[in-house]
């Protein structure tokens, strides 16, 4: 029986993150994050299969498992990605706004003994 129901929320989750493309990233998020608590849950509940249905629908969710860690392990790429993108277009604008804010002044002066 928990098996069943875990196989159904793996089955979800695999489908939540192979739509990923389709639809916001914080959705995403949060949909995986919910089923993520809720297999947890479950996985406390399941026994070890003991028919061949049961050693079938616990394959798939060893299959599936392998899909949803690579594919949530893009994700995590994806965001630390975008996360330096937008650090580096900080750095930029300000370099563009404030040119010489790094730039020591010592070489370059011109002293002018006369007075």
């Amino acid at each position: 029986m928990s098996l069943a129901i875990c196989h159904r929320i793996t089955r979800e989750l695999f489908d939540v993150v192979n739509e990923q493309a389709d639809t916001e990233r914080d959705e995403i998020i949060e949909k995986v994050t919910s089923l993520l608590n809720e297999r947890e849950v479950i996985l406390a509940q399941v026994q070890k299969p003991v028919t061949p249905e049961d050693e079938v629908l616990a394959r798939e969710i060893i299959q599936w498992n392998k899909v949803i860690e690579a594919e949530l392990a893009n994700i995590k790429l994806d965001i630390q990605k975008k996360i330096k993108q937008t650090g580096d277009k900080k750095q930029t604008a300000a370099k563009y706004n404030n040119p010489y804010a790094n730039a020591e002044a010592k070489d370059g002066i011109y002293y002018d003994k006369r007075n």
